[in-house]
């Protein structure tokens, strides 16, 4: 039995318990878990505040959401749907709402960018992050599954709810994008 057999067997054993009131075997999925919950959160929402916010309610939901795990895929990537979808919708408040700023404004473009994040010199983690922000949500998303997670392919499928062959294909646009905006920034830098 592998290691993450083991720990899926476990999440399970958690689960059950969890469904049935065992409020520490929740604690236990939640400490588990948590680490990679932000790291998807973050990767998605791009703020570290933001993440933290994610996270907790993401787990809150999943919480209040025990009885709709139907137990046939892994605890783990049904849980990191849950705190995607939650960064997605909190992204997608975020956008409206600064849109509907600017509107009341008589603004037609976004504010300018912080000159701290523009005055990088070199390519770090921090450059990799700003790029990352910059790609459409769908490629951020996967990215994010795939590699600030470390899902598999298929985990990342059930996560974010589509085809293999499309974890896949946006895969490789997004590292091409991801790619491109980097060279860009090193090219402005």
């Amino acid at each position: 039995m592998t290691d993450s057999t083991a720990a899926d067997v476990a999440d399970a054993e958690l689960v059950a318990r969890a469904r049935g009131g065992d409020h520490q075997a929740y604690a236990q999925l939640v400490r588990r878990h948590q680490r990679t919950a932000l790291r998807v959160a973050y990767a998605i929402c791009g703020s570290t505040t933001e993440a933290e916010d994610v996270a907790q309610e993401a787990f809150v939901k999943a919480y209040r959401a025990l009885g709709t795990y139907r137990g046939d895929s892994a605890w783990r990537p049904w849980l990191l749907r849950v705190v995607a979808n939650e960064a997605k919708n909190r992204v997608r408040a975020d956008v409206r709402r600064r849109r509907t700023t600017l509107r009341h404004a008589g603004l037609a473009a976004d504010p300018p960018a912080d000159p701290g994040d523009l005055a990088v010199g070199r390519l770090t983690n921090e450059a990799v992050i700003r790029a990352l922000a910059n790609l459409p949500e769908v490629h951020r998303e996967v990215l994010a599954c795939r590699f600030v997670a470390g899902l598999s392919e298929a985990e990342t499928a059930q996560v974010l709810e589509i085809a293999g062959g499309t974890v896949k294909s946006r895969q490789s646009r997004a590292l091409a994008r991801l790619r491109d905006v980097l060279e860009e920034e090193l090219a402005d830098g």
